[in-house]
């Protein structure tokens, strides 16, 4: 009877296990189908980052990411809040930095949690009791590393659960590279190549958002429609490279007044466009002045070595409340027309629209 009572012990004991790993896979299941899921590089971060440290019970969870030229960086700017995961997503333009933590054969470490190595993939923490580090390989190249802390010395403990690791790591580092060419794809689809700043099929788009938020709360929305001042001249003049460096320097002077919540595109041409949300007409009409007044100051550089100045005229329409533009395409009509009436009453100057 004892032996009986023994062999049953060992086989609960064995079924709770299996029973346990059941919902370990399951687990784990749930979560690759998100990171698979993912649509963007920003809820892909999301998932990494805060769903991984509670899914799996981790006290941190950080991302290396080796970011030579700043593209993964551009890509997120316009779309993650500045500071969203502040020491947690971390990026760094140095192949060195990342490769130092890994052998040779690139594969995860689970070791102790030491201050003086790891305070770099987790600036948070200093009481980590283990960490597992796994390295995230794109074509045979190492594009950063998954940093997972735990205060349990026993946690990660060298070559336990290292394949299954691996497979993490593949993941996630298949999601990230599919993720940035997605996001790759989308920018270039909606960014002027010659400046960098957004087109107008961008624009379309987030002009119909910004009108529909406006009626829904009630708010101002003015739209900037800014001409450059006898442009045909400058091409005419110093020739066509000349006037794509006009069109860079101004687009980047008009980036630089504007806030986040505003959206400058280049309309086309010499044209560029400006919504200002949440912005009455008065507020709108000093912005457009100080643009104005900023670009005609301004001496632009030009291939042949020579400095050149140019003016703009700028149109300034307003959907208010109870006014009478109430869609996007009034706002537009409006914001043109003043910039008609400014290029008639002389051009380096600003009409609003009545």
């Amino acid at each position: 009877m004892q032996d009986i009572a023994i062999l049953q012990a060992r086989l609960d004991e064995l079924l709770r296990i299996a029973k346990s790993n059941e919902r370990k896979q399951d687990n784990f299941q749930q979560y690759e189908l998100a990171l698979l899921n993912s649509a963007s590089l920003e809820q892909l971060f999301s998932i990494i980052l805060d769903q991984h440290k509670e899914r799996f019970q981790l006290t941190e969870v950080t991302l290396l990411l080796y970011d030579p030229e700043y593209e993964l960086q551009r890509l997120i700017q316009a779309k993650v809040v500045k500071q969203r995961w502040p020491n947690r997503l971390i990026f760094t333009e140095s192949a060195h930095l990342v490769s130092q933590y890994f052998s040779p054969q690139q594969k995860p470490r689970l070791v102790n949690f030491s201050p003086h190595q790891h305070a770099f993939l987790f600036p948070d923490h200093d009481q980590l009791g283990s960490v597992a580090l796994l390295p995230l390989i794109r074509q045979n190249e190492l594009i950063g590393s998954l940093n997972l802390g735990s205060r349990n010395p026993r946690r990660f403990e060298n070559n336990i659960g290292t394949q299954f690791l691996e497979h993490l790591a593949a993941v996630v580092s298949a999601c990230i590279e599919n993720a940035r060419l997605h996001e790759h794809i989308k920018l270039v689809g909606l960014r002027d190549p010659l400046t960098g700043i957004n087109n107008r099929r961008f624009f379309d788009q987030r002009l119909l958002e910004e009108v529909s938020r406006a009626n829904r709360f009630d708010t101002d929305l003015s739209c900037l429609f800014i001409d450059l001042d006898h442009f045909k001249r400058v091409n005419d003049l110093y020739g066509h490279q000349a006037g794509d460096a006009v069109l860079k320097q101004v687009s980047d002077l008009l980036n630089d007044r504007l806030r986040n919540s505003d959206v400058l595109a280049r309309y086309g041409g010499e044209e560029f466009v400006i919504l200002l949300s949440h912005t009455a007409s008065k507020e709108a009409c000093e912005i457009g002045e100080q643009i104005r007044k900023r670009v005609h100051a301004t001496h632009f550089s030009i291939p042949n070595g020579k400095r050149i100045t140019v003016t703009l005229s700028i149109g300034l329409a307003t959907m208010t409340k109870d006014g009478i533009i109430q869609n996007e395409k009034q706002l537009i009509a409006a914001a043109d027309q003043a910039v008609y009436a400014a290029k008639l009453s002389g051009r380096n100057t600003l009409m609003q629209a009545p």
